[in-house]
């Protein structure tokens, strides 16, 4: 892909100028895994109005060519959730569906509503017992990621 951060910089101006919504994916760990430009990624979108920043997580599939890298440490992810938080306190931040399973899953769940970011697309078992424990109310939607708020 021979785009640039400057074409997608230009992009969400175009689209803000335009007066679309926007709602930007970044993907954590698509380095292989590694942290590489997800916070300047963040620093990019948070200078425009979106309507919803989506976090997804590095997925390893099988018969791909990253089928045997690990995803981003769970730290690291708990970090970038309220990095964002702070960088976008304004902004519906969510958790999107793509991110691996199992145990995994569960302990970014539990980061993302402890980080005070505003949805969960599919949310691991047990989190929205804990979100109640948090006095939050959940909402329920039918439909992807970044529709799912007002």
């Amino acid at each position: 892909m021979n785009t640039t951060v400057a074409d997608f910089d230009a992009t969400l101006e175009r689209l803000t100028r335009h007066g679309l919504s926007i709602r930007p994916h970044i993907i954590l760990g698509l380095h292989y895994g590694k942290f590489l430009g997800e916070y300047a990624a963040l620093e990019m979108i948070k200078k425009y109005p979106t309507h919803a920043l989506i976090l997804v997580i590095l997925t390893p599939l099988h018969d791909t060519p990253m089928e045997d890298v690990d995803p981003p440490p769970t730290a690291e992810v708990e970090e970038f959730f309220q990095r964002a938080r702070i960088a976008m306190p304004d902004s519906n931040i969510l958790v999107g569906c793509a991110r691996p399973g199992s145990d995994y899953k569960k302990v970014v769940d539990l980061a993302a509503v402890s980080a005070g970011l505003n949805g969960i697309a599919y949310p691991a078992e047990g989190i929205i017992d804990f979100s109640k424990t948090k006095g939050l109310q959940p909402s329920f939607y039918e439909n992807s990621c970044s529709c799912g708020i007002d």
